[in-house]
């Protein structure tokens, strides 16, 4: 636990893959908190109700203010399966609408999952997807004791209604953005070519206007709090992995192939999540060659061309900026 500024804590938890809960969601998310006059603030609630109870033991040990908002940044469950350690305190969960919805479907898919695996049914034994009880539009801010909590939306999704939207909370007298998920600090980010995903050029653009943002301390969705850097080398990583993919979309390479090409550049990093890399991959080339139109033609090299002027043919180094 980390005092990042008066009053605003930061719950970094170890990098391990949790054995109980979703795997899906194995690797918890970092989590905060804000201490006010008029009670606690907390920013995302963790991968399960245990690691949230965790949270709420730090909370307790620094004050007995109550925990009046809970803030989902994100519908993933690494962000918000200890919800209902909150919901039971009596605490206002916000999130956008598209997490409400997001977090109610993913409760109905998981009900047919656990009906068909036994080991599931065991590893979330005591585990309640809870959604916020209120949505957040595209801007709102919060007074807790005169402290201003600024909550902002970045639609990025693929798709669904309502929109997927990432939540950022900045406390702009602090100069701190919890950013969630939009922000990741040296581990590899999770695309999902599914309702849930973030479309990788929305992304983008979602990172360049938090850039331009007065902030000192950038809290992610894994890892530690970082400056604007970091956060500009994470833009810089998505932009190289979508620029590398529609080259190689456009030269009429099969998914296959540019995993293979990409996969050496992507683990050169050493990030946290590598089990995330071949995913990254996947999902991109699917978002950009449905994003292709149905005419566009493709180069596809031919057999025994020898080398290509083309620079997404040559050996690729993911930039270190």
């Amino acid at each position: 636990m980390r005092e990042i500024k008066p009053h605003v804590f930061v719950w970094l938890p170890e990098d391990i893959v949790d054995l109980e809960g979703d795997p899906d969601f194995a690797r918890t998310g970092t989590a905060g908190f804000v201490v006010t006059t008029e009670g606690v603030v907390v920013v995302d609630t963790t991968n399960s109700p245990f690691h949230a109870r965790e949270l709420l033991y730090e909370i307790r040990r620094r004050t007995d203010q109550p925990v009046r908002y809970v803030i989902d940044t994100d519908s993933e469950g690494d962000y918000t399966l200890g919800n209902e350690v909150f919901s039971d305190l009596e605490a206002t969960i916000l999130g956008s609408a598209g997490t409400q919805a997001e977090i109610g479907r993913y409760r109905q898919e998981l009900q047919k999952r656990l009906s068909a695996d036994p080991r599931l049914q065991a590893r979330m034994r005591g585990i309640h997807p809870t959604p916020p009880t209120q949505s957040v539009a595209n801007e709102m801010t919060l007074r807790p004791g005169g402290e201003d909590i600024k909550l902002s939306s970045f639609p990025d999704g693929l798709a669904g209604q309502p929109p997927t939207a990432d939540t950022v909370a900045y406390l702009p007298a602090a100069k701190v953005a919890f950013t969630g998920g939009l922000f990741e600090n040296a581990y590899y980010p999770r695309l999902a070519w599914k309702e849930r995903g973030r479309d990788i050029r929305r992304w983008i653009e979602a990172l360049k206007q938090l850039e331009t943002w007065d902030v000192d301390l950038y809290v992610p969705g894994h890892g530690p709090p970082a400056s604007k850097r970091e956060v500009v080398e994470f833009r810089q990583f998505l932009e190289w992995l979508a620029s590398e993919v529609e080259a190689r979309v456009r030269q009429g390479k099969s998914l296959v192939e540019t995993r293979l090409e990409l996969q050496p550049a992507l683990e050169s990093r050493h990030w946290h999540a590598r089990e995330l890399t071949a995913e990254a991959v996947d999902d991109a080339y699917r978002q950009i060659s449905a994003a292709r139109p149905s005419g566009e033609a493709t180069q596809r090299p031919s057999k025994g061309s020898g080398s290509s002027s083309s620079p997404a043919s040559q050996p690729v180094f993911v930039p270190n900026p």
